[in-house]
């Protein structure tokens, strides 16, 4: 990683941070849900909610990604995911966890992960340069690492982190968004187009 430079490994490492947490709350929503309601529709629902905004807002999320500033909207939007996520973990702990609440924020989530996505694969030219072996070398480890971090290692850390209580993956995932949006605040270079 050393060869794509330290502004990379930032990325890299923020990416890998951020979507850790998308997947640890890609498992807590539905068994949180499960113990509000036996509804494998609303179930179903707290679940879908975090994919959907890849159909609905998907497009919209490419747009802003090609007009705005990549760095600032990943900073921005993983704030953003903190305090929704921070907001979850207070209601779940204060006993006023519902399915509609769950919903809702699992979709802001997803339509946060849209946007980070799409800024992070965009960004990548700008921080490692145009050589195809650079771009083919960082994209493969920036799409590796939020693979890992999303589907083989969050989920399985989501539901521990359930069983110990069921805010803690809620709290956990918020600390990963402030990280990476720590680490994305300190990767220089201008990233409009």
């Amino acid at each position: 990683m050393t060869a794509l430079g330290p502004d990379f490994r930032r990325l890299w490492t923020a990416a890998s941070v951020s979507t850790l947490g998308d997947g640890i709350t890609v498992t807590a929503g539905p068994l949180l849900a499960s113990t509000l309601t036996r509804d494998p529709l609303l179930i179903g629902l707290v679940g879908a909610s975090s994919f959907l905004p890849w159909i609905l807002v998907g497009l919209l999320s490419g747009a802003l990604v090609d007009r705005l500033d990549r760095r600032s909207l990943m900073w921005t939007v993983d704030l953003g995911r903190a305090a929704v996520l921070g907001l979850l973990a207070t209601a779940i702990l204060a006993g006023w966890a519902s399915i509609p609440l769950l919903a809702a924020g699992a979709f802001l989530l997803g339509t946060g992960q849209t946007v980070f996505d799409s800024a992070a694969q965009a960004a990548i030219p700008t921080i490692v340069g145009r050589q195809p072996e650079r771009l083919a070398l960082a994209n493969g480890r920036l799409l590796g690492a939020q693979t890992v971090s999303q589907h083989f290692a969050g989920p399985p850390l989501g539901g521990v982190l359930f069983t110990v209580a069921p805010w803690i993956p809620y709290a956990a995932d918020a600390v990963s968004f402030l990280g990476s949006s720590v680490l994305i605040t300190r990767i220089r270079g201008r990233f409009t187009v």
